[in-house]
């Protein structure tokens, strides 16, 4: 697993440490052992800021930074390398975090992270910093006195919940600070590679280092950000009814996935991982391609298709093809049921 597991920052070693070994000594204490060393130290990039970035101060409730971590490649036990995206929003004041894994950054599902973000802190910003995604803006700012035109589905978005929009200027970061800032954190994820067992455990590890940043106090507050986020809850914009929210969040459909570890799509099937056996997913079509959720949360995806079976690989998933030896001679010299369907395998290799 090492040849795919990386730390980026000594501060990632040392959670990691702390998280997977116990370990008790003052971060402090091992930052110093670390650069002490310099064979160690080298392996590490230096928190270094390399431009000075004012820090415009904001008001509880005022604004958020949303953010997209773009093709964050991890590694699962079996070798398999898996592409993620992971959206983020912060919230400018208390500096809380709520992110998600996604396969696929379409205008729908990147509105819908929005949509389930502002469920969870129980309101929505007045202003919402973003930089130039295709997802949400048609024609990027390219001067202090130019206006971006924004996709007509995300101005939508925005009016229905009552948000201003705040694209940045095209080469201009630096006025998304908190979020570029928090995806740092994220690169955590790297630090468990060649161990995820599937897409549902990069979730599992996300969510634990989502959760450990919001208890952890933030150098810009000196506070918990989920202790500053119920300071906060109050000057939010109460969210829209139900009515105008519903269409943002994905529409899935249940499926139940039998004890072959496969659900049923148009008279196909298709396989999942053998840990929702007995269990209902959802799913949801999206470019002819099937997105299979667990809980909220993707898990995997296979290409639509006409075979009878859709089987991937690393489902380990393997039925035999030939009848038992005490079979009789009558039954046998017919193809079962069973056997034509198996005939009809098709094993894919597509994520």
């Amino acid at each position: 697993h090492d040849s795919t597991r990386h730390f980026s920052y000594i501060d990632h070693l040392f959670y990691f440490m702390k998280r997977e070994h116990h370990i008790t000594c003052a971060r402090s204490t091992f930052y110093r052992y670390i650069v002490n060393d310099e064979e160690l130290s080298q392996s590490f990039q230096q928190n270094t800021r390399t431009a000075f970035t004012q820090r415009f101060e904001t008001q509880p409730g005022q604004q958020a930074q949303f953010d997209l971590k773009e093709k964050v490649k991890l590694v699962t036990n079996d070798g398999q390398t898996i592409t993620v995206y992971i959206p983020t929003l912060t919230l400018s004041w208390s500096r809380y975090n709520v992110r998600r894994l996604i396969l696929n950054p379409t205008t729908e599902n990147l509105l819908s992270f929005l949509a389930e973000a502002f469920e969870e802190i129980g309101g929505a910003p007045r202003e919402l910093v973003i930089d130039n995604l295709k997802a949400f803006v048609e024609k990027p700012r390219t001067s202090m006195g130019d206006k971006a035109v924004l996709t007509s589905r995300f101005s939508e978005f925005c009016k229905d919940y009552g948000i201003e929009p705040l694209p940045c200027m095209v080469y201009r970061p630096q006025t998304k600070g908190k979020t570029e800032t928090q995806n740092k954190w994220v690169e955590q994820l790297y630090n468990y590679n060649g161990t995820y067992e599937g897409i549902w455990t990069m979730h599992h590890r996300l969510k634990q280092l989502n959760e450990e940043d919001n208890r952890g106090i933030s150098q810009a507050t000196r506070l918990p950000r989920n202790f500053l986020l119920e300071k906060e809850k109050g000057d939010l914009v109460p969210l829209p009814s139900l009515s105008v929210r519903k269409p943002y969040h994905l529409h899935l459909k249940k499926v139940h996935v039998t004890n072959d570890s496969l659900f049923q799509y148009h008279y196909n099937k298709y396989s999942v991982p053998k840990e929702f056996i007995g269990k209902q997913v959802e799913i949801i079509v999206q470019n002819n391609k099937l997105y299979i959720y667990y809980n909220g949360n993707i898990i995997d995806s296979h290409p639509i298709t006409n075979q009878l079976f859709n089987i991937k690989p690393e489902h380990q998933l393997y039925y035999a093809k030939q009848q038992d030896e005490t079979s009789n001679l009558e039954t046998a010299t017919e193809p079962s049921l069973i056997s034509r369907e198996l005939g009809g395998i098709r094993y894919d290799n597509l994520s």
